[in-house]
């Protein structure tokens, strides 16, 4: 039976990216709606398009409040919680120094000092004001921006999911551009469970590292080899530390995390990249269901304990 089942890959671009989903069986009414859903979710909160509810949040920042959509308020909700759990490493909030630097859309060289202490002022969450009752969204300084790139994709894995649970699919693979979240058992294996590869730094896609084999997880990685300049010998990154509003210094290349829930792991990746390996690992430690696996400069690896060296390059997650 194993050996002959199928698989239907789905690909398509959007969000800047390639989106991939594999089903076991075939399901277009399935696809069809994960692109309608995905599309919908492009048009609330894409920063690129002036229609979209992201950008009329960012655009009226000390005019008014905007209305918005229950799933606009809900990730907008969740990003603003994390960003006060983890107000050293993650921040929303940082729209203006992402625009200030450009890095990855045509920066290349490092901001003024002024203008990077000018663009720290608005990153504080209490002038951000959520009301549920009225569903609306008010940033209360000209000039605040809200920048949803660090979390979004994980919640639209996550609803992406549920969604084809919904349409009574038990087996699939969701790979919004970097972001993978598995469902059910692995119809192609013998154990059932998954095998993931973790992309190696610096190297062309489909490279791994190392591969994972595991139960239905999500699996997210945070790194600096796709997006930063140089000047002479030193890189400038896109991971922007909110505390000095420069790229984060440390000896990490990339961070992976593995969880249940996506959204979640698209924070912690950012925040144990901050944190680096030695307290990036204990505090993953402390979590639930969570792995993480740190490769550094020198491509050394650092994986938590519920990482079980196989072989040579191969671990496991019970």
């Amino acid at each position: 039976m194993i050996g002959t089942q199928k698989k239907y890959v789905s690909q398509f671009t959007m969000m800047g990216t390639v989106i991939s989903l594999t089903l076991f069986e075939p399901n277009q009414l399935a696809v069809e709606a994960v692109y309608d859903y995905l599309q919908r979710m492009d048009g609330v909160f894409s920063v690129n398009r002036a229609d979209s509810e992201l950008a009329a949040i960012n655009q009226y920042a000390g005019i008014h409040p905007v209305l918005v959509s229950t799933e606009c308020f809900q990730l907008v909700s969740d990003a603003i919680k994390y960003t006060k759990q983890y107000a050293d490493s993650f921040n929303v909030l940082i729209g203006p120094l992402v625009k200030l630097w450009k890095i990855g859309f045509g920066g290349h060289q490092v901001p003024a000092a002024k203008e990077i202490r000018q663009r720290l002022a608005l990153l504080d969450t209490h002038e951000v004001i959520l009301d549920e009752a009225q569903s609306s969204i008010y940033l209360r300084q000209s000039g605040m921006q809200l920048d949803l790139g660090a979390i979004a994709k994980g919640y639209f894995a996550d609803q992406v999911v549920k969604q084809l649970q919904q349409a009574g699919i038990t087996s699939a693979i969701v790979n919004l551009g970097g972001n993978v979240k598995l469902l059910g058992a692995n119809p192609l294996t013998d154990n059932r469970r998954w095998q993931v590869g973790i992309q190696a730094p610096e190297a062309p896609r489909g490279y791994p590292a190392l591969q994972v084999e595991m139960p239905a997880r999500t699996v997210v990685t945070s790194g600096i080899f796709e997006r930063y300049f140089k000047i002479g010998n030193h890189r400038y990154h896109h991971i922007l530390d909110p505390r000095t509003g420069y790229p984060v210094e440390n000896q990490v290349d990339q961070v992976s995390i593995i969880t249940e829930r996506s959204e979640l792991a698209e924070v912690l990746s950012t925040v144990a990249y901050f944190e680096g390996p030695n307290r990036g690992r204990q505090l993953i430690e402390q979590l639930p269901h969570t792995e993480a696996i740190f490769i550094d400069h020198e491509q050394q690896v650092t994986v938590t304990s519920g990482l079980t060296p196989r072989r040579k390059g191969v671990f496991t997650i019970e």
